[in-house]
């Protein structure tokens, strides 16, 4: 939903973020991240849940004959964690949704197990971000549109107090 959200603000494809937000995180183990780590030791040349999400649809789904998915959504897959930006705006904006959506969720998380202290987080953050997730949602999307509104010479930010609120 953040993604297309973004998408739709910044009149990109929505169709073809939607695709690749589908489909980015199927090849995440059980027990997430702690999973992946645990498969990387086991697994000759590794294991990175982004390369398995690609494997996933081009080799098991359809009982093996995979999906036929075009080169944008394989792209916005394959690097929608860390390395390599995609090389299309859609694809951008699913990694920029997947930032946004697990901060929010891992502070919500943290604090519902009782391990944070939401009176814990650095004080100028919250003054940027806000103090529940709905306004960290909101301002972080509304940040991203407005400056990205020319994204058309290919590049989304963050405005530098978002960016430095946030840790990229």
């Amino acid at each position: 939903q953040i993604a297309r959200t973004i998408a739709r603000a910044l009149r990109l494809n929505e169709d073809l973020t939607e695709a690749i937000a589908l489909g980015h995180d199927l090849g995440h183990t059980p027990y997430g991240h702690a999973g992946e780590r645990a498969l990387n030791r086991l697994c000759p040349g590794g294991f990175t849940h982004y390369r398995q999400s690609l494997r996933v649809v081009d080799y098991l789904e359809k009982d093996g004959k995979g999906l036929n998915l075009c080169w944008e959504v394989r792209n916005g897959i394959i690097t929608h964690t860390k390395g390599a930006w995609a090389r299309t705006l859609e694809g951008c904006t699913v990694r920029y949704a997947d930032h946004i959506a697990f901060l929010n969720h891992d502070i919500e998380d943290a604090v519902a197990a009782g391990v944070l202290n939401p009176t814990a987080l650095p004080r100028d953050a919250v003054q940027v971000l806000g103090d529940t997730k709905s306004r960290r949602i909101t301002t972080m999307i509304t940040d991203l549109v407005a400056n990205s509104a020319n994204c058309k010479n290919g590049k989304m930010q963050f405005s530098p107090e978002v960016e430095e609120a946030y840790g990229v």
